[in-house]
């Protein structure tokens, strides 16, 4: 396109033209997932608490993927590839070997559910994701069985997902179709503490590292204390979600909501443990009972018991005067060096309460027995 303004007096006195132009172009859009690998989907009660019970932990596990096409040809709010509720032209499919199913398809002006041999889920219109940004996205859900247009498939290990858009004027002005692909995989987890021995009473960071607990890159999950249990001489199976444990937060959570990384903070009791007292150097073993494990092609196919040690301290405590010989009048101070009453590393504390007495005796007897 070509624009010209004619000036018939400009600031010389004469008349003059003044051009711009423009070429009318049509860009190449793309499409794509937003993850390479997402885990296998599960139903609720797969999971298992730290003590190995199935269903112990009741999460349910659909995986949510989201779906984004790029287009600057587009302009609206919304992407459509249609102007009616019949399905959309934007294909999304299950594939296992040369067996391709389409499950999901999106673009029309409205969404709805699968029926098994007749259609697959219609996600409905795509939503820009920033206004003038000509990106759009849409997600779906990912159950462990789906209803596909001609099957019902059930998603396992080693399966993909494709996404096919069509792209009706490509920067060529042709009619162009652009893919992308994810894969489903199971990745076998681990368990860690932040130190290898703990004074009682302090707190202690739990961390469980699973991408297959990771179900939508948008979200930061939670899973229930359940999911490890406490293995010691003072109680040989205990789960962190008994009474006798605190932890901040009160359930184990998603350190970002894309990282696969779960966090807690727990503080060892000083008292019980279920039924048992806690002892000074023994040692536990924390245990988070893995039911994804890599390659494995079903949740749950088999389980790993995924451990992580530590003990309590038990340094003792030594007891020091400033004085090998006092006279009547002098004032006796007394030092106590006592590494396991240090609970809180932040904080200074007390010794010389009820719990933690201090006695002193002559040969007149016990003295400052009332406090």
């Amino acid at each position: 396109m070509e624009l010209v303004y004619y000036d018939s007096r400009d600031a010389g006195g004469s008349a003059v033209q003044y051009f711009d132009t423009a070429t009318v172009v049509s860009n190449s859009g793309s499409v794509a997932f937003d993850r390479s690998v997402y885990p296998v989907p599960w139903t609720a009660g797969d999971l298992r608490d730290g003590a190995g019970t199935s269903g112990g932990n009741s999460e349910a596990g659909a995986v949510t993927a989201w779906i984004t096409v790029s287009d600057a040809d587009e302009t609206n709010d919304t992407l459509t590839t249609g102007s009616t509720t019949a399905a959309g032209t934007i294909l999304i499919k299950h594939v296992e070997g040369s067996d391709a199913s389409t499950c999901w398809t999106a673009g029309s002006i409205a969404s709805f559910d699968a029926v098994s041999g007749t259609n697959g889920a219609e996600l409905g219109p795509l939503s820009e994701v920033v206004i003038g940004s000509s990106e759009f996205e849409t997600s779906f859900s990912i159950t462990e069985t789906v209803a596909c247009a001609d099957e019902t498939v059930t998603i396992q290990a080693g399966d993909v997902i494709q996404v096919e858009y069509v792209d009706t004027a490509d920067s060529a002005g042709s009619s162009s179709t652009f893919y992308d692909s994810s894969t489903f995989d199971l990745r076998t987890g681990s368990l860690s503490v932040d130190k290898d021995v703990y004074v009682m009473g302090s707190d202690m960071v739990i961390t469980i590292t699973d991408p297959d607990l990771n179900l939508d890159s948008s979200t930061c999950e939670s899973y229930a204390m359940s999911i490890v249990e406490w293995d010691s001489s003072a109680d040989s199976s205990e789960l962190l979600s008994n009474s006798s444990f605190s932890s901040n937060p009160s359930s184990i959570e998603e350190t970002g909501c894309d990282t696969g990384v779960f966090q807690t903070v727990t503080t060892l009791p000083v008292t019980t443990v279920g039924s048992g007292n806690p002892e000074y150097g023994e040692s536990v073993t924390l245990t988070y009972v893995d039911v994804g494990l890599s390659g494995e092609s079903d949740v749950d196919g088999d389980k790993l018991d995924v451990e992580a040690t530590f003990s309590i301290s038990n340094f003792g405590a030594i007891v020091e005067l400033d004085k090998a010989l006092y006279n009547w009048t002098d004032t006796v101070y007394i030092t106590i060096t006592a590494p396991d009453h240090n609970n809180n590393s932040a904080a200074e504390e007390t010794i010389g309460t009820s719990a933690l007495p201090i006695q002193v005796t002559s040969r007149a007897g016990k003295m400052c027995t009332t406090a």
